[in-house]
């Protein structure tokens, strides 16, 4: 799978309050040490699905870096978005901090922005089942992620990232995000998630049921 590099388009200062300086990193003295999985909790527009164009995708990751720019001072939040399509998109440069996750990492007290790579699936996984397209498309930016790094990366769901303030207090991440059906799927690899399709699964059943009545019917009457 071909990521489309989209990270030139969101790096301007209109989507990088301060200016794209204000936001880079030394990635040599601050490596990345683990990926951040989220869901965008619903759509920018109307929902996509498989057949989405590329326009229609791209102009929802545009109201998403709009939305996040005015409410974090960077959009879009995340390095990483990934579709229904299959289609992924890499938004925020390696080099940057981006704004998905509140609070630091306990065990180095630096902040989650900083020190992880942020992706992210559009859609809402605590109400829908990812797609295949979605599940390929994020296990893509996963692998890019361990590619760059040079080493195979810890996957948090932002629900369960550890997290403290800056005085050192921890807290509880207050999500959901990435939403149990993804967070099931990707990082305890509950294959059945991705595949299931609930109305074959139900007429799969109603078959199951149909042929032991059948059967239960013939064993009767052989009786």
């Amino acid at each position: 799978m071909t990521t489309t590099d989209l990270t030139n388009r969101y790096h301007l200062d209109s989507y990088m309050e301060g200016g794209p300086a204000r936001w880079t990193l030394d990635r040599g003295r601050l490596p990345v040490r683990a990926v951040i999985l989220h869901h965008t909790g619903g759509w920018y527009g109307r929902p996509l699905d498989a057949s989405a164009t590329v326009a229609e995708e791209i102009a929802q990751v545009d109201a998403l870096a709009r939305d996040h720019q005015a409410r974090f001072g960077i959009g879009p939040g995340y390095h990483y978005l990934a579709f229904p399509s299959g289609r992924l998109y890499a938004v925020g440069k390696w080099g940057t901090q981006r704004a998905h996750t509140m609070g630091r990492d306990p065990a180095t007290g630096e902040r989650w922005n900083v020190q992880a790579v942020g992706v992210c699936a559009f859609g809402n996984f605590e109400a829908e089942l990812p797609v295949a397209g979605t599940v390929a498309a994020v296990r893509a930016a996963l692998g890019e992620v361990d590619r760059i790094a040079g080493r195979v990366l810890p996957v948090i769901p932002h629900g369960e990232t550890p997290s403290a303030d800056a005085s050192g207090r921890g807290f509880a991440q207050a999500t959901a995000c990435p939403g149990a059906l993804l967070r099931a799927t990707l990082v305890r690899g509950d294959e059945s998630a991705v595949h299931a399709d609930l109305d074959a699964v139900r007429r799969g059943v109603r078959a199951a049921q149909d042929r032991l009545a059948e059967a239960a019917a013939l064993l009767e009457a052989l009786r």
